[in-house]
């Protein structure tokens, strides 16, 4: 039940991927088209407004977080690292979100899910297991004495 419990928990990453992530990614994909400088579109301009530092890259960083990131978490690929990024994400969100005075709540819930799967890992039906399966029985085969 654990498992199937973790691989709920990992659906929060699709919800994150198809709702903001892909808005995000559209974002850039229409500044580009109108050549507009990536400072003054998508995220970085409200990231610069917070005070933070290199606000394109981390534009770009929360991008990646809420859309290819979070869709790998979905299927439990590199579950822990893409966790814990998206957690650090949702820090920054749910800072920006109580400094404006405007809803927290969605990014604090998003950050609960994902320093849970960032602790646990992303459980038996997920890629991340599959790899680990597979690593696991090429070592015994490497290690087992031969037949000869």
């Amino acid at each position: 039940m654990l498992d199937l419990g973790l691989l709920v928990l990992r659906t929060a990453g699709f919800f994150l991927a198809f709702t903001f992530g892909i808005q995000k990614i559209g974002w850039y994909v229409a500044g580009l088209h109108s050549y507009k400088a990536f400072s003054s579109i998508g995220l970085a301009p409200l990231i610069a407004k917070m005070g933070f530092p290199a606000a394109v890259i981390l534009a770009l960083w929360v991008t990646f977080n809420e859309s290819v990131g979070a869709f790998l978490i979905g299927c439990g690929f590199f579950t822990r690292l893409l966790a814990c990024s998206a957690a650090l994400g949702m820090v920054g969100a749910l800072y920006t979100s109580v400094r404006l005075g405007e809803d927290w709540l969605r990014a604090a819930l998003y950050l609960i899910a994902f320093v849970s799967l960032s602790l646990t890992g992303a459980g038996r039906f997920s890629i991340d297991r599959c790899l680990q399966i597979r690593k696991t029985n090429r070592f015994r085969r490497a290690t087992l004495p031969c037949d000869s």
